[in-house]
């Protein structure tokens, strides 16, 4: 297995779990190859002549797409497109990490995997753009969409336990809802699809929903943070891209992980154990 994007947070579960589950990994990294570049995808597939391609390099600073969007479109969608050229000149099956934000959020339920797509950012479209070149231009292609996802890095859960101890008082929206995803299960979950060849279109994320109102204060409940903690609507912090309110997706005819409260207490318990061991 070839998996791009591996320095991301879910690139790094990935090259972590793989191997352990008897799968031959090359895992590379941006620095290691930039799949905007279809001639250095190209080499690289060809090098490593890979039986399956999981892609998790993406643009992924939602706000930031709005001010770039000739790079984000690089990385989200030709990026994929390039990939699925390679890996169809090869036979080798592609599978390709999305997201929520392919929707709008203004449907009542969770969204499922062939609900129409109505994108409302830049990152949302390009996002959207990369799943239809890799579904448009290989037949052995799976595309996964998560939300919320949390891991390794730099990610919701170590900002808000970082602003915690900066803060008396944070204010966190409650108007916006998710179903957060745990990287190291969302990784599980991938390598199953694989493992079964389930090739297709799939939500994955851990069970559930909460607002990030509702995921931060289950974040302090968990870390024994005191910090007082107000719900806002999002129209009180206005940010450059627009988020969709309902971000859940629904897993229907799909794995499902476990709940997310589950697999947040997971987390908070390894990531405190790794401090204790780094003194």
């Amino acid at each position: 297995m070839l998996v791009t994007g591996s320095g991301g947070q879910l690139g790094l579960d990935l090259a972590e779990l793989l191997p352990g589950r008897g799968h031959e990994v090359v895992a590379l990294s941006r620095r290691d190859l930039d799949i905007a570049d279809a001639r250095a995808v190209d080499g690289a597939v060809g090098e490593h002549e890979p039986g399956v391609v999981v892609n998790a390099a993406a643009f992924t600073n939602v706000d930031l797409c709005e001010e770039e969007t000739e790079a984000a479109y690089a990385v989200n969608a030709l990026g994929p497109r390039n990939l699925a050229r390679a890996c169809e000149k090869r036979g080798a099956s592609l599978l390709h990490v999305s997201t929520n934000y392919v929707f709008d959020g203004g449907q009542e339920r969770p969204y499922e995997p062939f609900d129409a797509a109505r994108p409302i950012s830049a990152y949302g479209r390009t996002k959207l753009a990369g799943e239809e070149y890799v579904m448009r231009l290989t037949n052995r292609w799976t595309v996964v969409r998560t939300a919320g996802v949390y891991g390794q890095g730099h990610n919701f859960v170590r900002t808000m336990l970082r602003v915690a101890g900066e803060r008396d008082v944070l204010k966190v929206k409650d108007d916006e809802f998710v179903s957060p995803t745990y990287a190291r299960d969302l990784a599980e979950g991938i390598a199953g699809i694989i493992e079964e060849e389930g090739y297709g279109l799939y939500h994955l994320t851990n069970a559930g929903s909460c607002s990030w109102y509702e995921f931060t204060r289950e974040i302090f409940r968990l870390s024994g943070v005191e910090t007082e903690l107000v719900p806002i609507p999002g129209s009180e912090y206005p940010l450059p891209a627009a988020r969709p309110a309902n971000g859940v997706l629904s897993a229907l005819g799909g794995p499902t992980l476990r709940p997310w409260q589950e697999a947040l207490a997971d987390y908070l318990e390894r990531e405190a154990a790794a401090g204790a061991a780094r003194g």
